[in-house]
């Protein structure tokens, strides 16, 4: 069972920009892509980095702290194909942003 989640405002997160929100208690790394909503698991699995503070280019977002570049709409690892990060499916309603939660 999932339901969605507010975890931001449109007004937060500007075009081609992204943030860390909090889902319960899980970090995500979520992304302005032209207006577009997009979101990750926050944590690289090369070492742990922010990927909510990386650099976001297109739908591509470089980590901060090893340059290890995810596509944000799959969750796919561009630099290591054998990494990857969790995607989470992003609603918008009215100017809240919503992401999808698992409930157990």
């Amino acid at each position: 069972m999932s339901e969605f989640v507010k975890v931001a405002r449109v007004g937060d997160i500007e075009a081609g920009t992204g943030k860390t929100v909090y889902l319960g208690g899980t970090p995500v790394a979520l992304f302005n892509v032209d207006g577009e909503y997009f979101a990750i698991h926050n944590t690289c699995p090369h070492e742990d980095g922010p990927l909510g503070e990386g650099t976001l280019c297109g739908c591509v977002v470089t980590c901060p702290m090893h340059a290890y570049e995810f596509d944000v709409t799959s969750g796919e690892c561009l630099t290591e194909p054998a990494y990857r990060v969790e995607q989470f499916e992003v609603q918008v309603d009215g100017d809240d942003i919503l992401v999808r939660q698992s409930v157990d």
